[in-house]
Parts: C-alpha cells; structure tokens; sequence
C-alpha cells in the first residue's frame, strides 16, 4: 500500500485520516504563513475549517455520484 500525505492531495479531495479514522475534505494551502506552508482542511460535520500537519497519512475517499 501507498503512503499518501496531506502535502499530495488537491483542494476538493476527500479523505480520511489514518490515524483517527475521521473524514476531512481539502480546502487549500495558505503559502504566505511564516511557519511555512499551512494545509486547510474541514471536518465531516463541522463548518469551521482547521489546519493540518503536511506529513499527515490520509487514506483518499472514492467520489460517490
């Protein structure tokens, strides 16, 4: 199995995250924060976006039509 990280997906992907088993959907990178780049991310049933660490396993969730 691959090892996908949060660094490799794109804005609007589903995921879910390896270690905690909890949905998120990529929203984008912010590049201009001075600790770097800052991935925003937002919780399956949560309107408030959050941040996640670039080296974070996710495993990419299939689109369902």
């Amino acid at each position: 199995m691959i090892t996908l990280r949060i660094r490799n997906m794109q804005p609007g992907q589903s995921f879910i995250l390896k270690r905690t088993g909890e949905r998120y959907e990529f929203i984008n990178r912010k590049h201009e924060t001075p600790g770097g780049t800052q991935y925003v991310v937002r919780r399956s049933g949560f309107a408030k976006p959050s941040t996640l660490h670039h080296s974070c396993v996710v495993v990419p969730m299939e689109k369902t039509s």
